[in-house]
């Protein structure tokens, strides 16, 4: 294992960033576990694969389209199937977030089959020397974008009236709404934005690597290894989640080999649900001593 590893390693976590992101945002404003997320990553990526194939564009510039598209559908999926099961019980929105996962890969298998596809560009197959270090472009690309995505969401949670309205619908929905908040409006806007940001994942996903229907649950268990380890709705702690798991992925790739990698972010996983279920960086409550029973003073005499 090598320092150069390690550095591609940490640089890729802002790549674990993107696709933890969206999950962060929906567990922490909606309250929901969106176990569809994996398959919105695998959408984002082959709707940029088809606009490459008609118009030979970077397939970032696909973003254009893709944001949009993929914001649109995730939106009025929210309004129209999962707004309504919210209030029914926890479960119900469990379930048919999985069962749009089984959907999406039945129907992305029968569209584009189980071949691995990608697409191409000039970022994804260069490097650059820094410090005798040969560090992938894709790997900075990828750092990059989630640093912006981070810094803009971070600004919109917290200094707009936007994202004032955003966390008083997550911290107190009820009272929100006297206030004059659209609840279902801000979910709605929320489960969009989550959506939009997976899809640009899939993107770089999909040019660095390569996609296909199954990596829809792989990708879902790494966005939640990395939202555990940044802490649950903890915007700045998602990106050093993202650092930490591709750290730990590259460690395991280079001293036992690069298959045992996602082996290692599951067994991650376990470990910090058992350990810290919300996460390396939020603080939890100290436990308050107990009482100590009063004394009997008939007994005590």
């Amino acid at each position: 294992m090598s320092a150069e590893a390690l550095v591609n390693g940490a640089l890729l976590g802002g790549l674990y960033t993107l696709v933890a992101l969206g999950l962060s945002l929906v567990f922490g404003i909606m309250r929901v576990v969106n176990l569809a997320h994996g398959i919105i990553v695998i959408a984002g990526a082959y709707l940029a694969v088809v606009i490459t194939r008609q118009v030979p564009v970077d397939p970032l510039l696909t973003f254009l389209v893709v944001g949009p598209a993929i914001f649109v559908i995730a939106a009025l999926t929210q309004r129209l199937l999962l707004q309504r099961l919210l209030g029914q019980s926890l479960e119900a929105p469990l379930v048919a977030t999985f069962g749009l996962l089984l959907v999406g890969q039945g129907l992305f298998t029968f569209i584009f089959g189980t071949s691995p596809l990608s697409m191409t560009a000039p970022w994804a197959q260069s490097s650059v020397n820094v410090l005798g270090m040969s560090i992938l472009t894709l790997n900075l690309v990828a750092f990059a974008l989630a640093v912006v995505v981070i810094v803009a969401t971070q600004l919109v949670l917290t200094r707009t009236r936007f994202g004032t309205a955003l966390r008083a619908s997550a911290i107190d929905p009820a009272t929100a709404s006297t206030l004059g908040v659209n609840i279902n409006r801000m979910h709605a806007l929320t489960f969009g934005a989550a959506a939009a940001i997976a899809a640009l994942a899939g993107i770089v996903y999909g040019t660095g690597l390569s996609v296909n229907p199954s990596d829809a649950l792989p990708l879902l268990v790494l966005g939640f290894t990395v939202v555990v380890m940044g802490g649950v709705g903890n915007i700045p702690g998602t990106l050093v989640g993202g650092v930490l798991v591709g750290i730990v992925a590259a460690a395991v790739g280079g001293l036992i080999g690069p298959v045992y990698s996602p082996i290692a972010v599951n067994v991650l996983l376990l470990i910090l649900l058992l350990v810290r279920p919300r996460g390396l960086f939020v603080r939890t409550a100290p436990r308050k001593p107990r009482a100590k029973a009063p004394v009997n003073e008939e007994v005590a005499a």
